[in-house]
């Protein structure tokens, strides 16, 4: 079996994993965020392959839809809302406000996206190709290792509004009660996300155009940056309190184990970190990171007089 159908499988076995779980619990909320996300992905990726011209998928897929060459793999807009509600979950246990705990969602995502994508374009002919773009490991403001900049900024335009948009929707005291209502404003919210991204992604094409593209990558490393710093800084002063001792999220933690996982063989494979050996120790910062974080738990039950202590 090839790497294409390989991850093809991982990730069917994963959202149906999550899924069984988001139902289990009966976590509504967290099923609404899939569906709007998931609708959202299979909108958005259909409409890029289709209007854009940028890219397009391999015909390799074991389902796809649509029709070649704007065709887009099934798994793929499942993966949209399993990796929304994956990320929620971790960006949750930092006590952010809503917007930021949104923001912290998408950069979560697009974190492991910079493994995912250099690795994806490269395996089995490319799980799809950017067309015209030659398969390189320069890292300048046209590319990422041969990833433009603007994916990675849709990441950060698509996952925080949906996040975001669904917070506020399920944050009411009075949780909606018709399951009518639940579906309509699912279905708005993915509708939503579409129209957002969209647009904002329309504009970081024309706007990179009239900069030799330099706009994404500005856009994006500062808000990536700004993220992270404003989380760990959180953290640091200890408004939130993390604590391993807590029963763990095993689900979550397979959830993002199998795809750093999954990503790091790759990358190993195809000799990257030998020829980047900087972007091993990326790779593994952010994989430890994500990996560290779905095993911790917001300390409960603090009294005054407790001080937060590692561990």
């Amino acid at each position: 079996m090839n790497w294409i159908n390989s991850f093809e499988i991982i990730c069917y076995l994963l959202t149906a994993l999550l899924v069984t779980d988001i139902v289990r619990k009966k976590n509504w909320d967290e099923l609404s965020l899939f569906f709007s996300a998931a609708l959202a992905g299979f909108a958005l990726e259909l409409l890029a392959v289709r209007l854009t011209g940028i890219y397009h998928y391999s015909s390799q897929y074991f389902i796809s839809i649509g029709w070649v060459p704007n065709q887009f793999p099934f798994f793929g807009g499942l993966m949209w809302g399993g990796v929304a509600v994956a990320a929620l979950r971790l960006a949750k246990k930092i006590r952010l406000s809503q917007g930021l705990t949104a923001l912290l969602a998408g950069w979560l995502v697009v974190s492991m996206d910079f493994l995912l994508d250099v690795a994806a374009i490269r395996l089995n002919g490319g799980f799809w190709v950017w067309e015209g773009r030659p398969i390189t490991l320069a890292i300048n403001h046209h590319m990422f290792m041969s990833v433009i900049w603007v994916n990675f900024l849709g990441y950060l335009f698509e996952t925080p509004m949906i996040v975001y948009l669904n917070q506020r929707f399920w944050q009411r005291q009075l949780r909606p009660k018709s399951k009518l209502l639940i579906a309509v404003v699912t279905v708005a919210i993915g509708l939503a996300g579409v129209a957002f991204v969209g647009i904002a992604s329309a504009a970081s094409l024309k706007l990179n155009q009239l900069t030799d593209e330099w706009f994404a990558p500005l856009v994006f490393l500062t808000l990536w940056g700004f993220i992270f710093l404003i989380s760990l800084w959180q953290v640091v002063t200890k408004r939130t309190c993390l604590t391993f001792k807590e029963p763990k999220d095993w689900i979550i933690f397979i959830f993002w184990a199998a795809i750093y996982g999954y990503c790091l063989v790759a990358l190993e494979f195809l000799g990257i970190f030998k020829a980047v050996p900087a972007y091993r120790f990326f790779a593994y910062f952010l994989c430890l990171l994500t990996l560290a974080l779905s095993l911790a738990s917001e300390r409960r039950e603090l009294t005054v007089k407790e001080q937060c202590l590692p561990g």
